[in-house]
C-alpha cells in the first residue's frame, strides 16, 4: 500500500508541476501590437472612406515599438507626377488592455498632441482603431478632411 501511495503522490506532483499557468503564455495585446501597421481601410458615419484616403495618400503607417515608442509616417500624394510629401510624427503611447484603450502622444508642429483610440485586434495581422472624443476632429485636421463619428481605421500588419 505504501508503494501505491508513493506512486500516487509522485503522479499527483507531476500533474501539478505540468499544469498550465492560466494562459500567461498567450501573447499580450502589447506584444501583438508591436510592429509596423499600414492603414488599409477607413469608415465613418457616411460609409466607406477608403477610396478617398487612397486618392490622397500613398500610405499612412504607424510603428509601435518596444519602450512605448510610436512613429507615424504620412506619405501624401502631390499634383506633380512621381512625387509625394512625406511627414513623420514621433512620440510615445500607453496601452490599457483592460479597457482596450491606446493613447498615442505625437509631436505635431512641436506640440505634444494626445490621440485616444479604442482598439481591437483581429487575429495577428489586422487592427481596428476607433478615435475617441476630440481625436476624430484632430485626425480630420491632420488629414485635411472632416470625419463623422463613429470612425474606424483598419490597419494591416506589414512587419
Amino acid at each position: 500500500m505504501r508503494k501505491l501511495t508513493l506512486v500516487l503522490m509522485i503522479f499527483g506532483l507531476l500533474l501539478v508541476g505540468c499544469d498550465n499557468d492560466g494562459g500567461s503564455d498567450a501573447a499580450s495585446d502589447a506584444d501583438a501590437l508591436l510592429g509596423t501597421w499600414a492603414v488599409s481601410g477607413l469608415t465613418d458615419a457616411s460609409g466607406d472612406r477608403s477610396g478617398s484616403l487612397l486618392e490622397s495618400y500613398n500610405s499612412v503607417m504607424i510603428t509601435l515599438g518596444a519602450g512605448s515608442t510610436i512613429a507615424m509616417v504620412v506619405d501624401a500624394k502631390t499634383e506633380e507626377a512621381n512625387t509625394s510629401d512625406v511627414t513623420d510624427y514621433e512620440g510615445s503611447f500607453t496601452l490599457d488592455e483592460a479597457s482596450k484603450a491606446l493613447i498615442a502622444t505625437l509631436s505635431v508642429s512641436g506640440q505634444s498632441t494626445p490621440l485616444t483610440f479604442t482598439y481591437s485586434l483581429q487575429g495577428e495581422s489586422s487592427l481596428k482603431l476607433n478615435p475617441v472624443g476630440t481625436t476624430t476632429i484632430l485626425l480630420g485636421v491632420l488629414f485635411q478632411t472632416t470625419y463623422t463619428d463613429p470612425v474606424e481605421f483598419t490597419f494591416t500588419k506589414v512587419q
